[in-house]
């Protein structure tokens, strides 16, 4: 199981493919905008383990973002947006990643 969330900046966004490939990432969108937010320490069928995710979600976004000076409203508002879109875009991403923690593990039998 992938255990990575991939996270862009608004402006690469638009760049990325659906799937979220690392590797088409990587390619396609400049360093500074891009983060790396790893949940394989979590165990994400518990709520605590996902807030802390969530607080990996926003770190990562506030640093991808970036910020401004209270003097600069139109750079404020920005970077407010950036935030809003991001989190929105990796939405689907975390929500796939604890349903996939939730289901239960299969085996196979030996028959």
């Amino acid at each position: 199981m992938n255990r990575i969330i991939i996270l862009a900046a608004l402006v690469a966004a638009p760049l990325l493919a659906p799937a979220f490939s690392p590797a088409l990432a990587q390619e396609a969108v400049p360093s500074d905008q891009t983060r790396l937010v790893s949940y394989q320490d979590l165990d994400l069928g518990d709520a605590a383990d996902v807030r802390i995710l969530d607080r990996r979600i926003r770190t990562a976004v506030e640093a991808a973002c970036g910020s401004t000076s209270n003097a600069d409203p139109a750079g404020k508002n920005e970077v407010r947006r950036c935030r809003a879109e991001t989190i929105a875009r990796v939405a689907a991403q975390r929500e796939v990643a604890i349903a996939e923690a939730r289901q239960p593990v299969r085996t196979a039998s030996a028959d």
